[in-house]
């Protein structure tokens, strides 16, 4: 059993250093690489957005200077110039990433019927940042449950090695 966790411990130790070497040194990352979905700042872009609504910019200007605040919602400022050549609403937002849906729910209800967005946009904030909280509690749960395995199959060996073993052999007479 001690070999098990042995060759467990062995193996994240070989993965771990092979990983840290894989990454080369002396390159930096992009400065405005693309995050995945689940890192964008949504949230804050809907209270940005409910800002500037409250503000009274119109949607089109509020898109752009989204755009041209944010890195990552450039493509907003497409958006704002496809709506004020009066392009369709889901045809101008086509090429916006899945991450911006939110976003774009909230403010087209605003633009169909001239209903003040700001509230909506705001609420929509505060339902994608539960939406965000559930998921990091769902993915800790799982973290708990799957650590449970690698931290028996080491910890275990190491605790009977260390300290039944040699509580048994104490126990045992002297042969002599």
């Amino acid at each position: 059993m001690w070999l098990l966790g042995a060759l467990l411990a062995g193996g994240m130790l070989l993965l771990g250093s092979s990983a840290a070497s894989s990454v080369p040194r002396g390159r930096k990352k992009a400065r405005h690489a693309p995050a995945p979905a689940e890192e964008q700042p949504i949230e804050l872009v809907l209270d940005l957005a409910a800002s500037l609504m409250d503000s009274g910019l119109p949607i089109t200007e509020l898109l752009d200077v989204i755009g041209s605040i944010i890195p990552c919602c450039a493509v907003l400022r497409t958006v704002a110039r496809c709506l004020e050549l009066n392009m369709d609403w889901d045809k101008a937002f086509e090429l916006v990433p899945s991450w911006l849906r939110p976003l774009q729910r909230s403010l087209k209800f605003a633009h169909s019927t001239g209903a003040p967005a700001a509230d909506l946009l705001r609420n929509t904030a505060v339902l994608q940042r539960r939406e965000r909280e559930a998921k990091v509690a769902r993915l800790g749960a799982q973290f708990a449950t799957r650590l449970v395995l690698p931290l028996g199959a080491c910890a275990l060996p190491a605790f009977i090695a260390l300290g039944v073993v040699p509580l048994i052999i104490a126990l045992f007479p002297s042969m002599g």
